[in-house]
């Protein structure tokens, strides 16, 4: 199991570099699932050959959902995840079972399908020297990674002044393009907010943080929070623009009623390999989401289970853990 998921991570960072999507094509259901096939190919004892006909075979259920589907609160963009899911049980059956896939299978789907070019050559780079599972990145802003670096910007702002939310007059913010579209600042529903940079700012203001606590449900429905997204303005800075996607810049100002202002910056989001969180603050937020479906003792559990997995005898040392520790 842990083999299958270090090589799914190490297939989808490497065939990803190499992919050049579409405008509008979220991620979801492309990269990832021929990821999950591969990763599902291995669980099923395939060989290499093996592995990579369930990929080719998989790119017949490759997905194409739009970006758009998240601003406008869409939920359907989750259905991609779940066929993620789908293709890693489907594809390596159909591959025992005797399908066949063109052997250029992937590279035509990548390239000239789904998306607008595929560079294969890339997918080979540092092999067996880089493992890609150790330069992902974690999040604490329970919201869409692009928005990040905006809010950390806030974060430092909101420290240097410090005032209450009805003291706030205005809160401009400058990002690259891809971030500054997430500007709708009436979300209409749960998840469309975690695509709305407004609301997400003024969640940060008025409750002090964006974590998974925060921006809940209620968080949609509060005034004061609803008052404070109308004064966020956000706008594209070209020259932010042309470094993404290898930087991801922020610029904030926040300016207030008396008329102090502070402005704060940032090159790119915390939490990757080259700005890692410290572990204690992962850990923190392991302990927050485990806790909704686990009780107490289970959170402890499960942590000191992962801590300790080089020694599962199988999967089940986890799951038969979480079926016991499970909230009722």
């Amino acid at each position: 199991m842990l083999c299958a998921f270090v090589l799914g991570y190490d297939v989808a960072a490497r065939v990803a570099g190499g992919f050049a999507p579409r405008p509008l094509a979220h991620q979801n259901g492309q990269v990832s699932l021929l990821a999950a096939a591969a990763a599902g190919a291995r669980l099923h004892g395939l060989d290499a050959a093996g592995i990579s006909r369930a990929m080719r075979i998989a790119t017949t259920l490759l997905l194409t959902p739009s970006y758009t589907n998240a601003v406008a609160g869409a939920t359907a963009l989750n259905v991609a995840g779940g066929m993620s899911g789908f293709a890693a049980a489907l594809a390596p059956e159909l591959a025992r079972a005797g399908f066949e896939a063109q052997e250029d299978a992937i590279e035509q789907a990548l390239g000239e399908l789904v998306g607008a070019g595929f560079t294969a050559e890339r997918v080979l780079d540092n092999l067996g020297t880089v493992w890609h599972i150790t330069r992902n990145y974690f999040r604490l802003y329970a919201c869409c990674n692009p928005i990040h670096p905006a809010l950390d910007c806030l974060q430092e702002a909101m420290t240097a002044l410090r005032p209450r939310p009805d003291e706030i007059k205005r809160i401009d913010v400058a990002t690259y393009r891809f971030a500054s579209v997430m500007r709708n600042p009436d979300p209409p529903n749960y998840f469309a907010s975690k695509y709305s940079l407004p609301h997400a700012a003024a969640t940060l203001v008025v409750r002090g943080g964006a974590g998974y606590a925060a921006l809940d449900d209620s968080a949609l429905q509060d005034p004061v929070i609803a008052a404070l997204r109308q004064r966020v303005r956000v706008t594209e800075d070209p020259a932010m623009t042309a470094v993404a996607p290898r930087l991801r810049p922020a610029r904030v100002t926040v300016t207030l009623t008396d008329g102090r202002r502070a402005t704060h910056s940032r090159e790119s989001h915390r939490g990757d390999f080259q700005q890692p969180f410290a572990e204690s603050a992962i850990r923190r937020k392991f302990r927050e989401l485990a806790s909704v479906v686990l009780h107490p003792e289970g959170v402890r559990s499960a942590e000191n289970a992962v801590d300790r997995s080089e020694d599962w005898r199988s999967i089940a040392d986890l799951t038969e853990l979480l079926r016991r520790c499970g909230r009722d």
